[in-house]
């Protein structure tokens, strides 16, 4: 599916707007820390496909891997959100 979007005044094609969706929902969903596995039952996402969209989140500096337990990776946001007045 194409969707047209307005970035810089300019308007460019997006094919996955679904997977923006997905990686606001996880950051927002991650205001405190949680699981893989929460998340990828929230988000009905297969275990890889939820991997990926973290590491991929990772590499952009939005979330980290808060601890590990186990086998189990607990995520958090790798950024604050800014402060209020």
């Amino acid at each position: 599916m194409l969707r047209m979007v307005r970035h810089n005044g300019r308007a460019t094609c997006r094919r996955n707007s679904s997977a923006e969706a997905r990686r606001r929902y996880v950051f927002d969903a991650l205001k405190r820390p949680r699981t893989q596995a929460e998340l990828r039952d929230a988000l009905g996402m297969s275990n890889s496909g939820m991997l990926h969209l973290l590491r991929r989140m990772e590499r952009d500096g939005l979330v980290r891997p808060a601890e590990r337990v186990s086998c189990t990776r607990i995520w958090e946001r790798a950024i604050k959100p800014a402060a209020g007045p």
